[in-house]
């Protein structure tokens, strides 16, 4: 032993005179720094600079140097005031932590925070306190206290209750933690306080009033109401609008229920509002699942009602009638309920009956519809008669047009007579329309035949029936019309002749009261031959060209100028260009037999179409000199048309018209 203490005491005096000794080769401060800076290079080192740069300090110096502060500052130290101790930069810092953190289980790092588990044991500890004391707190506040986030320290804390914690997380909401003491205090004053509730009540309004947490006060409502704690039921659920209602309201509410729905078949939700039940359609479903129901807007029907109204629309269809839902029913449903009920009636019924709804309340029947439509059938021929009396003139239509300026062009185009005789055979297919009655005056015929419909009801039928009125009157008048026509188109051929016959004996006086006339210096007969015998002869060939035309004319004699500018706006143009050059000529008061010559000519031409018309287009020998005689009037006409249009577009000292 003495030995060794003896060794000892050598060793340590040559480390003595080793300190002391003066030493021949010394490294400076620069070549020190680059042999640090070499090793490092070369990996051979693992060193860091200090801010300064005056140390290096290890990783392993710097992991250590973090313990020890967290240690020092109670298990939760900031990242940031590491780097002010530690005196190296913070990115070697967050490296250092993170190591720690994934070596070390019971150090987490939270917002840029390292935390250990003795500081949350210690958290946890305070919370306690806190808790015993006041009964209940929240994460949220919790979270402003101590500046952590929510899930984190609801994962920490969980895990410590019943052990640090003497509480309870809430289930439902899960940022709420209480003790056992606090939830037997509120569930002693809920069962007293819905104990004491006999009438519907608002849960908001109880927890506004006596301070109750939401979410316990509906966990331990529905958990004192399921084990016959507390005699009623929630109303809404876990909603503003829930509501509680105590059986013995609730017996008394369903009595009354039951017995209005039973005696009067339906229920109204207006009602249930007043009897505290705030979902009326949902309560009706509960309360009656068994039983079928129609909900309308603001009430709901039974059966019976159904029933009873589809077997009364049913037998107003069937017999040709109308009625009135609204007066079947009950007088507080609405309208609009009342109209929801017939059209769900009138779907069932479609398949076997028909019918329309008016007034959204009234069913009426095909059959009564009908009956009404014909009470205007007389009035229809009536009128029609009277149109076709009273407008002779616009019963023609543009395709009448067309067809009478394809036949006068079949004579000048012999090639395309198959082709003429196809439009000659199509249908008319624009028609004008006649007006029958407006929808005032279909009423007023409606109210003297119906006198038990309600006023509504004949409106809403008025303007049903006014366009199938119409159309139907277009039918009639076409019908009139066609007979009329038919009738006289026996008589076709004695017409002609005695046309022709008219027309050769106004021509003849013409002819000899010209003669006579030339005889005298003074125009006064030529004015007067002008306004009666030309005119007469003017008239009548305005009238048959009217009658061929599908234009029902009044007697020839009383037509007047204006009637023949009528007749002539409704004619086609390779028509209405001669005679009006013929209606013209009426005013002249020279060339008079010029005139007369011309108007012969337009005779004879119109006369040869019609008598074409009337053959057909049959090749015979007769049609071939019918065919020519027209080409030399045609020509003729052609040489005299200049001299009759400088006739008429010649200037006049004064004008002469007719009376």
């Amino acid at each position: 032993m003495a030995a060794a203490w003896e060794e000892i005491r050598r060793l340590a005096a040559d480390f003595q005179r080793a300190q002391f000794a003066e030493v021949a080769h010394r490294l400076s401060e620069r070549n020190c720094i680059e042999i640090v800076t070499k090793l490092i290079a070369e990996k051979q080192l693992e060193v860091v600079h200090t801010l300064d740069g005056k140390e290096y300090v290890t990783p392993a110096q710097i992991t250590k140097e973090i313990r020890d502060e967290l240690h020092v500052c109670g298990g939760r130290v900031n990242i940031v005031d590491l780097q002010q101790v530690i005196n190296v930069d913070l990115l070697h810092i967050e490296n250092r932590a993170n190591d720690i953190v994934k070596s070390e289980k019971g150090i987490q790092l939270v917002l840029g925070q390292l935390i250990n588990e003795s500081y949350l044991d210690q958290l946890a500890e305070e919370i306690n306190d806190k808790l015993q004391e006041t009964g209940q707190v929240t994460i949220s506040e919790l979270c402003k206290a101590y500046d952590l986030p929510g899930d984190f320290l609801i994962q920490a804390l969980s895990r410590r209750l019943g052990r640090i914690i003497h509480g309870q997380l809430d289930q439902e909401n899960r940022g709420v933690i209480f003790t056992e003491a606090f939830v037997s205090r509120h569930r002693a004053r809920i069962r007293g306080l819905f104990t004491a509730i006999t009438r519907p009540t608002p849960v908001s309004s109880l927890i506004t009033r006596y301070g109750f947490q939401e979410h316990l006060l509906y966990s331990l409502l529905e958990e004192l109401v399921n084990a016959g704690r507390l005699k009623g039921t929630v109303v809404g659920g876990r909603q503003d609008k829930a509501v509680f209602v105590p059986d013995i309201y609730s017996r008394t509410q369903n009595k009354w229920v039951d017995s209005f729905f039973k005696q009067n078949g339906y229920l109204e939700f207006d009602a249930l509002y007043r009897l505290g039940i705030p979902d009326p359609t949902g309560y009706i479903k509960k309360r009656y699942k068994s039983t079928q129901l129609l909900f309308l807007r603001a009430a709901c029907v039974g059966q019976e009602i159904v029933d009873q109204v589809e077997a009364s629309v049913e037998e107003a269809i069937s017999s040709g009638s109308w009625i009135d839902v609204a007066t079947l029913l009950p007088s507080s449903l609405s309208v609009e309920d009342v109209g929801i009920l017939l059209q769900q009636v009138m779907r069932s019924l479609n398949k076997s009956s028909s019918g329309l709804v008016f007034s959204d309340t009234i069913a009426v029947s095909e059959k009564f519809l009908s009956s009404c439509a014909d009470l205007f059938s007389d009035l229809m021929q009536q009128k029609a008669e009277k149109e076709i009396k009273n407008n002779p003139v616009n019963l023609i239509t543009e395709e009448d047009l067309k067809q009478a300026s394809c036949l006068e062009n079949s004579y000048a185009n012999k090639k395309d007579k198959k082709d003429e005789r196809r439009k000659k055979a199509t249908g008319r297919n624009k028609k004008l329309e006649f007006p029958f009655m407006s929808q005032e005056e279909i009423e007023d015929v409606l109210k003297t035949r119906m006198q038990d419909c309600p006023e509504e009801l004949i409106t809403e039928i008025a303007e049903h029936l006014r366009r199938p009125l119409t159309k139907s009157y277009q039918e009639v008048v076409r019908s009139v019309f066609t007979s009329s026509a038919s009738s006289s188109g026996a008589n076709r051929r004695q017409a002609m002749k005695d046309l022709q016959e008219e027309f050769s004996n106004l021509y003849n006086n013409i002819r000899l009261f010209e003669k006579g006339a030339k005889h005298f210096t003074d125009d006064t007969l030529a004015k007067h031959l002008l306004k009666t015998l030309c005119t007469d002869i003017t008239n009548l060939v305005f009238n048959f060209l009217a009658s061929e035309s599908m234009m029902t004319t009044e007697n020839y004699s009383t037509i007047t100028s204006e009637g023949r500018i009528k007749i002539l706006s409704k004619l086609p143009e390779d028509t209405k260009g001669p005679l009006t050059k013929l209606h013209t000529s009426l005013n002249g008061k020279d060339q008079h037999s010029l005139i007369v010559k011309y108007h012969g000519l337009v005779v004879k031409q119109l006369t040869s179409q019609t008598k074409k018309t009337e053959h057909g287009d049959s090749d015979t020998k007769d049609n071939m000199e019918e065919e020519e005689e027209a080409e030399s009037i045609r020509k003729e006409l052609q040489e005299i048309t200049t001299s009759i249009k400088d006739l008429v577009l010649r200037p006049r000292k004064c004008s002469v018209t007719e009376e």
